[in-house]
């Protein structure tokens, strides 16, 4: 009799645990996880970072963590399954009372793009593992922009449009230009109060004014082909390195554009979020060429407008305007629009794709030609 008393005394333990398990045992218990820059350059690492915390007398014996990734985030020194485009990372917790435990995981970001952790599934059970808990999280952090590097190579920009040694007669004027910001500078006496800038003075906690370029700037236009094969070839597939490799090419070209005091208009027929290809306007400057690889980091090299049409639409070189064009390749079409432009600038980052002889350079991957 006394020992079906104890198994039955055992059995409502048991019953009476789980049922409050049940109840409260997902409750007052958060899972947060994030990265710890919002931006970094393509190649970096950061932090990712997962917080627990068990608000409550019930302790959480253990808790399972499996956190979806994108695949170009790469963790360093830990264990990840890959499964097409992406990559699970598990984690697990044991969480006692009205506490918390915080992980750091070292991750890489291998390419450029704009990456969150698109799914956090969270399991738990009661103290003796017989019932299974699912929870949710409650926050999994901000965004993190990866800006595309830059292609680390020999000059992209051709002699021709690079300033010569010595010196050399240019416009230049006195007047400055609203229209063309160069980012912003502390207050110094004398300036005008219109070119106050007032968010970055709240921000900063002192007066900061904007930087106006000269009205009289080189303007060069940057036209970016992320088409990997001509329409003719019959190649309908994207090489995705080889497309990558033009988009840091272009960031290089980019640099020296800004360090030969360009203004630069950068247009290309990768797609942007909404759809429409990235076409931005003349601008200069430091601060013009951290927005243009912010476009360029969520700049989608799958979804394209086909090149003879962008070469229509985006293609005109205005005469006080030079223009350079980077390609993976040569055809009919960029031979036409050199004829019509032959002042025009022509680099191609394949591999020898150049069958119209147009390029002023042949620029290969680095990794592909073994250097």
């Amino acid at each position: 009799m006394e020992l079906l008393i104890l198994v039955l005394i055992i059995v409502a333990a048991v019953f009476a645990e789980q049922t409050l398990y049940i109840r409260v045992g997902a409750k007052k218990v958060r899972y947060r996880c994030g990265f710890s820059h919002r931006t970094l350059t393509e190649g970096e690492e950061t932090e990712l970072v997962e917080i627990v915390e068990n608000q409550k007398l019930l302790p959480i014996p253990w808790l399972k963590a499996e956190l979806t990734l994108p695949r170009q985030i790469q963790p360093m020194g830990g264990e990840s399954v890959v499964t097409g485009k992406d990559r699970f990372v598990t984690g697990f917790f044991m969480v006692r009372s009205y506490s918390g435990i915080r992980r750091v995981r070292t991750v890489k970001a291998c390419a450029r793009g704009i990456y969150t952790v698109t799914g956090a599934r969270l399991q738990t059970a009661d103290l003796l593992g017989g019932v299974r808990i699912s929870l949710s999280a409650w926050d999994m952090g901000e965004p993190l922009t990866v800006l595309p590097r830059s292609a680390r190579t020999e000059a992209v920009l051709p002699v021709r449009l690079r300033c010569a040694a010595g010196e050399q007669p240019v416009r230049s004027s006195l007047v400055t230009d609203p229209f063309f910001s160069a980012g912003v500078r502390a207050y110094e006496q004398g300036d005008p109060m219109s070119r106050i800038h007032w968010k970055a003075t709240a921000h900063m906690q002192e007066l900061m004014v904007r930087r106006e370029e000269r009205t009289a700037r080189r303007c060069l236009l940057v036209l970016l082909n992320v088409q990997t094969a001509s329409e003719r070839s019959g190649t309908h597939t994207t090489d995705e390195a080889l497309a990558e490799h033009t988009i840091r090419l272009c960031v290089q070209c980019l640099e020296e554009a800004c360090q030969e005091d360009y203004t630069v208009i950068l247009c290309s027929n990768g797609c942007m979020p909404d759809g429409m290809p990235l076409s931005m306007t003349e601008m200069g400057g430091e601060a013009a060429l951290q927005m243009q690889l912010y476009e360029l980091a969520a700049l989608s090299v799958m979804q394209q407008m086909p090149f003879r049409q962008f070469l229509k639409q985006y293609g005109t070189v205005s005469p006080d305007v030079s223009a350079v064009l980077l390609t993976p390749y040569t055809d009919d079409a960029v031979a036409q629009w050199k004829m019509q432009y032959p002042d025009a600038a022509v680099i191609v980052s394949g591999y020898g794709k150049d069958f119209h002889h147009l390029a002023d350079a042949v620029i290969p991957e680095q990794e592909r030609s073994g250097i």
